[in-house]
């Protein structure tokens, strides 16, 4: 029996030698990840990382659709026009200047003459919605702008066109 009670103790012993390890293993494990997280922090210096700078590079892409529209040179005229030719036509000055809107159609463009008339140079041309200032009526079709070059009434308008 002294025999039986001798091998209960040897085998408590061993089973409390046991459990003791697994506790001593658990606890050496939590010490080394605390151990561990201490040192990462450490190395930080408690800080959280700055960004690096980093080259980036962009590259664009542009494209571009081009469409051939009939190219139209506009003659730039600035008054008042030396008078060079001979007036033979018929000038009735307005009370005062009043101001018009051209009214051609899109894309195209009004000319400005030197005189009433078709017949008459052209020095530059007006475009739609374009305001004018006028000061007479000439040959009944005709107004004669602020600086002395002539339009036809017929393409002007008292509202800007849409």
């Amino acid at each position: 029996m002294c025999n039986n009670k001798l091998n209960d103790y040897a085998h408590d012993y061993v089973e409390v030698i046991i459990v003791n390890r697994k506790r001593f293993t658990t606890a050496l494990i939590a010490a080394m990840t605390i151990g561990a997280l201490c040192l990462g922090v450490a190395a930080c210096g408690g800080k959280q990382p700055e960004p690096t700078e980093t080259e980036t590079e962009t590259t664009e892409v542009t494209t571009t659709t081009t469409t051939t529209a009939p190219t139209t040179t506009l003659t730039i005229y600035s008054g008042p026009r030396a008078t060079t030719e001979e007036v033979t036509w018929q000038e009735t000055k307005l009370e005062s200047p009043q101001t018009y809107y051209v009214k051609v159609s899109k894309g195209e463009f009004l000319n400005v003459r030197s005189g009433p008339g078709t017949k008459y140079e052209k020095v530059g041309t007006l475009t739609r919605g374009q305001s004018v200032t006028v000061v007479a009526k000439a040959n009944g079709i005709w107004y004669k702008t602020q600086d002395g070059y002539f339009i036809s009434d017929t393409y002007l308008s008292g509202k800007i066109p849409n």
